[in-house]
C-alpha cells in the first residue's frame, strides 16, 4: 500500500511539473523609446499579433535589413483588418559611446523607427550575428521564435501563414 501511494504521489509531482514546462512565455514588460524619443510600451501591443525582433547594437544594420524585409513585404499580405504591429529594438546595454553618437547622427535620417534598449530589458535571447524575432499573439502569448542570418520573401510568407492559421 505504501509503494502504490508513493508511485501516485509521483506521478503527480510530474504531472504538476510537466504544467510549468507547457506555460507559455508572456511578452515582456518594456517601455522603450526610438532614435527620434518617441515611447513605445509592450502594453500598446496587447490586442494585435506582436511581431517584435532584436539585435545587439553590432548588428544594427542586420536588423534594419531583417526588419525592413518582414515588415514591407508583410505590409503586401495583411488586410486592413490584420491587427499586427511590427517592432524591432537594439539591445545597448554595454555599447560604447561611439555607438550612441552614431545613433544620434543619424536620427534625423529617414529610417524606420528602432527602439532603444539602453539598459537591455529585452536582451535574452540575442545572438550576435543574427536577428532575434519573436511572434506574440494578441493575448501576449509567445507563438513562434525564431533566429536569422537571413530573411527572403519565402520566409516571410511562411510568417504570414503563421498568423494568418492562427497559431
Amino acid at each position: 500500500m505504501k509503494y502504490k501511494i508513493r508511485v501516485i504521489s509521483f506521478i503527480l509531482l510530474l504531472s504538476v511539473s510537466g504544467l510549468r514546462a507547457d506555460e507559455k512565455e508572456k511578452l515582456p514588460d518594456f517601455k522603450l523609446s526610438d532614435q527620434k524619443g518617441k515611447v513605445f510600451s509592450s502594453a500598446t501591443a496587447k490586442g494585435n499579433t506582436y511581431f517584435l525582433l532584436g539585435c545587439g547594437f553590432k548588428d544594427v544594420i542586420l536588423c534594419r535589413k531583417h526588419g525592413r524585409k518582414i515588415y514591407w513585404k508583410m505590409q503586401t499580405l495583411l488586410k486592413d483588418e490584420d491587427r499586427v504591429i511590427f517592432s524591432a529594438y537594439l539591445n545597448l546595454k554595454d555599447a560604447p559611446s561611439a555607438v550612441f553618437d552614431h545613433i544620434f547622427r543619424e536620427r534625423e535620417k529617414d529610417y524606420e523607427s528602432i527602439l532603444l534598449d539602453k539598459k537591455g530589458i529585452l536582451s535574452k535571447g540575442l545572438a550576435e550575428g543574427k536577428s532575434f524575432l519573436r511572434v506574440y499573439s494578441p493575448k501576449g502569448t509567445l507563438i513562434h521564435k525564431e533566429y536569422f542570418e537571413s530573411v527572403d520573401d519565402t520566409k516571410v510568407s511562411e510568417l504570414y501563414r503563421l498568423i494568418r492559421n492562427g497559431k
